[in-house]
C-alpha cells in the first residue's frame, strides 16, 4: 500500500497543535504535510495566515535524515480573488510536492463561521461555487482541488440540491479537467461531516466528464484524524471502477493502485 494521505496540518498551521514526529509514529510509509496559506484570513480574526517555509523546511530536513527522507512539502492555498497576487508572490521560488487549492472565504467570512446559519442557502452555494471555478481558473500550478464542499458544511444541502447546482458544478469540474489537477475526498467531509452521498454524486459525474485523477485526504489536524475513514473511500472509489489515486512528488503526478 503505497498510498497516503494526502491532506494534513501539524502545528505549523495556526488551527493544529500536532508534531510531525507523532505522525511518524503512525506510520513506517511517507508523510505530506500541507499546512495552510490563507491571507486576510476570516477564520484568524483576519490575519494573514502565512506558512513559516523556512522554518518548516528545517524542520522536514531534519526529521528525513534520520527517517530515510519520508517526508513530503506541502501547501493548502486558500482562495480569495484579493489574494491572488500575495498567493502567487508567495509561492515564487519555493518547493513544494503537493499544492492544495481550497475556497476558505470570501473575503469577508469564512464559510464555517455561525454567519452562514443567518443566509440563505442556495444563494451561499451559488456564490462559493463561482468562487471555486475562478479559483481554479486562475491559480497556475495548483495539484489538488480540496473539500468542494467545504463552503456548503454549515448548510442544510441534500442530494436534491446538489442536483440543482448541476451546472455550477460542471463548471467547476470542468476548469479541474482544464488543469489537470486531482479531485480530492476529503474523508472528514465524507464521514464527519457526513457528505458521503455528495461526494459519491460528484465522483459519478466527475467520472461522466473524463476526469480520472482522484485524491484522498483525511485534513487531519491531529493523529485522531489520520487516514480517517480511507478504507470506506477507497471503497467507494472502487465501485466507480476506479484502481489508483494521484499523488505528487515535485508537483509531477503518478498514480499508486488501490
Amino acid at each position: 500500500m503505497g498510498y497516503y494521505d494526502q491532506h494534513m496540518h501539524t502545528h505549523f498551521s495556526p488551527d493544529s497543535a500536532e508534531s510531525f514526529e507523532n505522525y511518524l509514529e503512525q506510520t513506517e510509509g511517507l508523510l505530506v504535510t500541507t499546512e495552510h496559506l490563507d491571507f486576510h484570513d476570516a477564520y484568524n480574526g483576519g490575519a494573514d495566515t502565512v506558512l513559516d517555509y523556512a522554518a518548516y523546511s528545517e524542520k522536514i530536513d531534519a526529521l528525513n535524515a534520520i527517517h530515510d527522507g519520508r517526508i513530503r512539502r506541502g501547501i493548502e492555498v486558500g482562495y480569495t480573488p484579493e489574494s491572488h497576487a500575495q498567493i502567487m508572490s508567495y509561492l515564487e521560488g519555493k518547493t513544494f510536492d503537493v499544492i492544495l487549492l481550497s475556497v476558505h472565504q470570501n473575503g469577508r467570512y469564512d464559510y464555517l463561521q455561525p454567519i452562514i446559519d443567518e443566509m440563505d442557502p442556495k444563494a451561499v452555494m451559488r456564490e462559493y461555487f463561482g468562487l471555486c471555478t475562478e479559483a481554479v481558473h486562475k491559480l497556475d500550478g495548483a495539484n489538488v482541488f480540496s473539500h468542494f464542499d467545504y463552503g456548503i458544511r454549515r448548510l442544510p444541502v441534500t442530494l436534491v440540491d446538489l442536483r440543482e447546482f448541476e451546472p455550477h458544478l460542471k463548471q467547476l469540474l470542468n476548469a479541474i479537467l482544464a488543469k489537470e489537477m486531482a479531485l480530492e475526498l476529503n474523508t472528514r467531509s465524507m464521514y464527519e461531516y457526513q457528505n458521503a452521498d455528495l461526494y459519491r454524486y460528484l465522483i459519478g459525474l466527475y467520472i461522466e466528464m473524463g476526469g480520472t485523477r482522484f485524491s484522498i485526504g483525511s485534513d487531519a489536524h491531529s493523529i485522531h484524524k489520520y487516514r480517517y475513514h480511507f478504507d470506506d473511500a477507497i471503497a467507494l472509489l472502487r465501485e466507480f471502477g476506479v484502481t489508483g489515486l494521484t499523488q505528487f512528488k515535485d508537483r509531477i503526478a503518478y498514480i499508486e493502485p488501490i
